[in-house]
């Protein structure tokens, strides 16, 4: 009787010793993933030579053109072989150039003057590379809807594709949309990949109701998509 209670009490030892080493595998399966983020935001954020420079001559012109983007402006567009050229997204009929972006001098983002444009953020990564590409756009103008203005109707394994200046396609696919209030927005999580994700492309537009005081929407849509 004595040696099956030692018997049991050793298989129950067991049992939780086991039962112990997958919990602790699993929080460092977890850990490690949070980790592989934190360590990307931080080479996108901290890498020499990646942060854009500093530049407000195009705030004040952020959103003011109105004027659609003709197909001819649109294939003569020319950026450098490996930059970013034309954003492509067939499920809200977007086929629009991509513009280079810096930052404003008070750390936001640039947006493009015209509101069929899309900006990729030059402090992110290039198409193609470890990491994520960051274009945001407007989702109106003074006078009309902007090229994102049904960003936040697209749904997890909806495509879309980035054409280089080479003309090389690369395609995505998107994995997590969130709409975040605007006071909630941390850009460097926005600005790395989806956990999980290695290279990755990142949208990012306004939603919501209209805040007079900081005459801007008062949430914002981000799609976070992986290519494939």
């Amino acid at each position: 009787m004595v040696e099956h209670k030692n018997t049991t009490k050793k298989q129950r030892i067991v049992s939780i010793g086991l039962v112990a080493i997958v919990v602790v595998g699993l929080l460092g399966f977890i850990a490690y993933d949070f980790w592989m983020v934190n360590q990307k935001t931080t080479a996108i954020l901290k890498a020499p030579g990646v942060v854009a420079s500093k530049d407000d001559s195009q705030k004040a012109g952020e959103g003011s053109e109105v004027t659609p983007v003709t197909k001819d402006e649109l294939s003569g567009y020319r950026v450098a072989a490996d930059a970013p050229r034309v954003l492509t997204i067939d499920a809200l009929s977007i086929s629009a150039r991509i513009r280079p972006m810096s930052l404003n001098s008070d750390n936001s983002i640039q947006a493009p003057k015209n509101i069929d444009d899309s900006g990729w953020y030059t402090g992110s990564v290039k198409p193609g590379e470890a990491g994520a590409m960051f274009i945001d756009g407007h989702a109106s103008g003074a006078t009309r809807q902007g090229l994102f203005g049904y960003l936040d109707t697209l749904k997890n394994g909806d495509t879309l594709s980035v054409e280089k200046g080479n003309g090389k396609k690369l395609k995505y696919k998107v994995v997590h949309v969130a709409v975040v209030p605007l006071d909630a927005v941390d850009m460097s999580k926005i600005l790395a990949p989806y956990p999980g994700v290695s290279n990755g492309l990142n949208l990012m537009s306004c939603t919501g109701a209209w805040v007079d005081d900081a005459e801007t929407l008062d949430h914002r849509v981000v799609v976070y998509t992986e290519q494939i």
